[in-house]
């Protein structure tokens, strides 16, 4: 099976850049089931229902999230009607939202994780990993996915060998930067610190370059304005897992001018 996994998409340009590339990559490799993490895919805050349907139609099996799940609130309504859009896990119990995706005919399941260091998140992935574990949550399923959405490399690496040989995959996001150390773990779990964001390549972090730097150079508050100008990066990672171990992968880190 294989299983293509994208960024943090950002905005018009990131979802430009996803439709773009994901065409070209399924004419290349087969692709059994995308995954997109979309929570900055509205404006760089959250998913809209524009932006939900955009991701789907282009090629999304799942959109996945994180800290920024909330900052549109037209993904409550989107939450109620669909169920191929997931929260974090370690959100407080009673937040709306779909925790676990699962895919029966793929034996196939993907769960959204927050990190605790440098972040807002009520409950310590390490708490709910634990409580997976007495639920037998990681026998259920032969391929498990995990998106990672963490500040810290080294929390990221202290879960990823946590749960090596236990999921398919530990995938970091959140800080739109990909990072050089994809691997395969030793017991057959792959792992990257983060697989970086799609949108607009001369950016910070996919958002005009003057707006974070009148935030950081006045300390005022300012609104940060996504950027839509071209070219455009597309950052993903291509993996092959048989009997629930990843075998190889391909990382993207592709330029759209």
């Amino acid at each position: 099976m294989n299983i293509l996994f994208v960024g943090d998409t950002v905005s018009t340009s990131g979802r430009k850049a996803f439709e773009h590339f994901l065409k070209i990559i399924k004419n290349q490799h087969r692709v059994d089931f995308v995954i997109v993490n979309g929570e900055n895919s509205a404006g760089g805050f959250g998913v809209s229902k524009k932006t939900y349907t955009e991701l789907i139609e282009y090629g999304a099996n799942l959109i996945t999230t994180g800290n920024h799940a909330w900052d549109n609130k037209e993904i409550l309504e989107i939450l109620k009607q669909v169920d191929n859009i997931i929260v974090p896990y370690n959100l407080f119990p009673w937040a709306p939202g779909k925790r676990i995706y699962t895919n029966e005919e793929l034996n196939l399941a993907v769960i959204n994780l927050l990190g605790k260091t440098f972040l807002d998140t009520p409950i310590s992935p390490l708490v709910t990993i634990k409580k997976l574990k007495e639920e037998g949550f990681f026998e259920k399923y032969e391929n498990i996915i995990v998106d990672l959405h963490a500040e810290a490399t080294a929390e990221k690496y202290m879960i990823g060998y946590l749960l090596d040989g236990q999921v398919s995959a530990v995938i970091g996001t959140h800080t739109h930067v990909q990072t050089s150390d994809a691997r395969i773990l030793p017991q057959g779990t792959f792992f990257i610190s983060d697989v970086g964001m799609c949108g607009s390549y001369n950016s910070i972090i996919g958002f005009k370059i003057s707006s974070i730097l009148e935030k950081f150079e006045t300390g005022l508050s300012s609104k940060f304005e996504p950027e839509r100008e071209k070219p455009y990066i597309f950052n993903a990672v291509l993996l092959e897992i048989e009997k629930g171990k990843t075998k190889n992968f391909i990382v993207f880190n592709e330029k759209l001018e």
